[in-house]
């Protein structure tokens, strides 16, 4: 109750400029949200007033088949503040969500962040500060606030993946990112064979087709609302195979041309 309290004393010191949505949106803000009630209202707002009270923008949340009270916190605050909300019965997954929501941007810039907490909005004005000199900007976590296996396993997954492709990148898989409209739309249907790292897959084809890719230290908290629900320390192991597999058919599949 009291961290709801707080969220709605700083929705009521929101001061909303109603003309600058009528201004065509030079970015377009993507949340994706599954199973986040307890916190997902005061993040969309701390994004909100961050970015969208201060630049031309479009907040979209695309919210994925949640089982608890996430549609419900969403659907409202929608009648508060003007976001674009998609909201799947059925859960699609990470990736399909987030190509989904992505596909529906129309302005020039897409800023996405995961919306689990773990990222401050105010980061995005390090991205965007660089956005002239490249196609898109990934936030480089310098001290990941994960467990130690989920550390590890990331290590190895960009060391192995960076020989593979003659790369040299250190955060790849980050869910916090700007990248221009005219990337998404060359490379978002060709992001299909690394389960769970899919930011990973995206990048990585976005630099063999040429595309300028920067990454900049961003700060990284704690989830306040538990740990990842996916790196499980008992499903490493199977993570680790299926990545691994991911892996080899994408290698393969740029081989070919694909």
């Amino acid at each position: 109750m009291e961290t709801l309290h707080k969220n709605e004393e700083k929705y009521e010191k929101l001061t909303l400029n109603l003309r600058d949505f009528k201004t065509k949106a030079v970015v377009s803000v993507v949340l994706p949200a599954y199973n986040e009630a307890e916190t997902i209202r005061g993040v969309v707002i701390d994004y909100f007033e961050e970015i969208v009270n201060k630049l031309p923008s479009k907040l979209i949340v695309a919210e994925d088949g949640s089982v608890d009270r996430t549609p419900e916190i969403l659907a409202s605050l929608a009648n508060e503040i003007p976001i674009s909300l998609f909201s799947d019965r059925g859960r699609k997954g990470y990736a399909k969500g987030v190509s989904d929501a992505l596909k529906k941007c129309k302005a020039e810039w897409i800023f996405f962040s995961d919306s689990d907490g773990q990222y401050s909005p105010n980061d995005f004005w390090k991205l965007w500060e660089n956005r002239y000199g490249y196609d898109m900007i990934i936030g480089r976590k310098l001290c990941r606030s994960e467990g130690v296996h989920r550390t590890i396993l990331s290590k190895g997954f960009h060391g192995l993946f960076n020989q593979l492709f003659h790369l040299n990148l250190h955060d790849a898989d980050c869910g916090f990112r700007l990248i221009r409209r005219d990337v998404i739309q060359s490379v978002i249907d060709e992001a299909r064979f690394l389960k769970y790292s899919f930011w990973a897959e995206f990048t990585i084809r976005a630099c063999l087709k040429g595309f300028r890719v920067y990454e900049v230290p961003i700060s990284h908290s704690t989830r306040s609302n538990g740990g990842t629900r996916i790196y499980a320390p008992s499903q490493i192991p199977l993570i680790a195979l299926k990545q691994l597999i991911g892996l080899a058919n994408l290698y393969s599949d740029i081989r070919k041309g694909g």
